[in-house]
């Protein structure tokens, strides 16, 4: 497996997102031992935001200052996160964002591809039909927009991975359901689409995170690492500080073969704090996921279950 992280860990500064700029997150991550990176372009796309290059008309050249940065510092972009809406569920006539969210679908791809990405998240849709969500009106859409867009993603070298959502009481969802977003992905059956695993999601919806690995199995392409305590919210905070089972995730991703990205999404743990000290939490990141892929977390895990 590959250590990495989302850009977004430096894209949070006292509770308001996305207002560090993607060069200075790629910077702080290098600097603190990352290789790989996971380029966060959905966070780069929101408008109204001080931040959204991937919004603005020469964002072609953001894109190629990216590039260059990539180079001059020695860091490689598998993973990547595309565009997706926040405005809600859709109707089956509808896209989601509509024809900005079209255009920056697009435009996430054609990042991408520019950056060397492998492997490039997408979020489900939920749809509604009567105002309702209606799980058979999301699997049809859902099952005809990525038949579309993966078109586009296999002529530019992009593997779409598409990420388990969250289905609570309070925030349903068509695509909590593991076993529904499994079978989406065999229906769509082509080689360069799997699924991104959301480890904070799982847990959200009551899954355990290592049996989702095994019921994915080689389908899994993508992971996006977090902690939370089970109990409605999202925290994104980094392993350990919320209730997952991690040791039982490592082992489950070790024995089922995975190697892409180990990817860390945990901004809320550096997001608290000022962005001047963030580097410090930064680099703490690094060492924690070096841990976490040892064999010494193996045998420390195995030691506490003995206790």
């Amino acid at each position: 497996m590959r250590l990495s992280t989302s850009t977004n860990i430096m894209c949070f500064d006292w509770k308001h997102p996305y207002q560090v700029p993607f060069e200075h997150s790629v910077i702080a991550a290098q600097a603190a031992g990352y290789h790989y990176l996971d380029a966060n372009f959905c966070g780069l796309c929101r408008r109204g935001r001080d931040i959204c290059p991937l919004t603005e008309d020469n964002w072609e050249e953001h894109v190629e200052n990216w590039q260059r940065l990539r180079d001059s510092l020695g860091v490689e972009f598998k993973q990547a996160h595309a565009y997706f809406s926040i405005d809600g569920p859709v109707t089956e006539d509808t896209f989601p964002g509509g024809d900005f969210g079209e255009e920056m679908m697009r435009r996430s791809v054609l990042a991408a591809e520019r950056l060397g990405v492998e492997w490039m998240v997408a979020h489900p849709v939920n749809v509604l039909a009567d105002g309702k969500l209606s799980v058979d009106a999301s699997c049809r859409y859902n099952l005809a927009y990525f038949r579309r867009w993966h078109e586009f993603w296999h002529a530019h070298g992009i593997g779409m991975a598409i990420e388990n959502m969250i289905s609570t009481e309070n925030h349903m969802s068509a695509w909590g359901d593991i076993d529904r977003l499994i079978a989406l992905a065999d229906e769509l059956d082509a080689p360069d689409v799997g699924i991104c695993l959301d480890t904070g999601h799982a847990w959200l919806t009551g899954y355990d995170p290592a049996d989702c690995v095994r019921r994915i199995g080689s389908r899994l392409k993508c992971t996006h690492i977090a902690d939370n305590h089970g109990e409605q919210k999202d925290e994104h905070v980094a392993p350990f500080m919320g209730t997952i089972d991690w040791a039982a995730l490592i082992r489950a991703l070790r024995e089922t073969g995975y190697e892409n990205d180990f990817s860390f999404e945990i901004q809320n743990l550096t997001g608290c704090y000022p962005k001047t000290i963030q580097p410090g939490m930064v680099r703490f990141t690094y060492e924690l996921g070096r841990y976490l892929l040892s064999d010494q977390f193996m045998r420390d895990a195995a030691h506490w279950d003995a206790k």
